[in-house]
């Protein structure tokens, strides 16, 4: 299911956010709403829905628009839009947040970690995690920790070693605790092991959270 750029449910929103981008909200919220009235199935309602809760002042009817947005996305059930189930519920969550329920927030973006999977690599893909994490943080809600890592973050920003703190600081902070985030961690713990760069105590500690990792 992809989105075919002549679907006129798309064409409608692409109008819209190319009015948007040339400061004409008003304008850009019209084409949203008419690919809201013309949708007639749920992935043409999944996507109008997501255009409509963008520029909404009021805090519940974006939730209620964002809602609809998932609502539609999951009842489409099809494969190709698992990639944006982790944006849906972080909208949601961040709506939440905006009407300072921050226990229903928590759930959400909790729902948007446990899709995180889903994400591509890449650009895209970690600047959703990062949400997520912020959006956790925020909430409340401790994200993916370690602490000897913390311990060993510390000491080597203490003495500003940059090498250690260049290979393992990337993906620790975009860890999320999923299988595919640990493994990318434990490559980059490896690969600094392998380096040899740390002192006896150190490489062995660092070895120690490998294998604690991949067990």
């Amino acid at each position: 299911m992809d989105f075919d750029p002549e679907n006129p449910v798309v064409k409608l929103c692409a109008a819209g956010m190319a009015a948007e981008a040339e400061g004409k909200i008003e304008e850009a919220n019209t084409h949203f709403k008419q690919a809201w009235e013309i949708a007639t199935n749920d992935f043409e309602r999944f996507t109008a829905a997501h255009y409509c809760a963008r520029n909404q002042p009021d805090p519940l009817i974006n939730l209620q628009w964002n809602l609809d947005s998932l609502k539609y996305a999951l009842a489409a059930n099809h494969d190709s839009l698992k990639t944006h189930y982790p944006s849906l519920y972080l909208n949601i969550g961040k709506s939440y947040e905006n009407l300072s329920d921050l226990a229903a927030a928590a759930n959400y973006y909790q729902l948007a970690l446990d899709n995180a999977h889903y994400l591509p690599d890449g650009g895209y893909g970690n600047m959703l995690k990062a949400g997520i994490m912020a959006g956790l943080q925020r909430t409340g809600v401790t994200p993916f920790k370690h602490g000897v890592l913390d311990s060993l973050i510390a000491k080597w920003c203490e003495r500003k070693d940059l090498r250690p703190l260049s290979l393992v600081l990337p993906a620790y902070v975009q860890c999320t605790g999923t299988e595919s985030d640990i493994n990318k961690l434990i490559s980059a713990l490896s690969y600094l092991s392998a380096t040899r760069c740390l002192d006896a105590e150190e490489q062995g500690s660092v070895d120690k959270v490998i294998a604690e990792l991949a067990a």
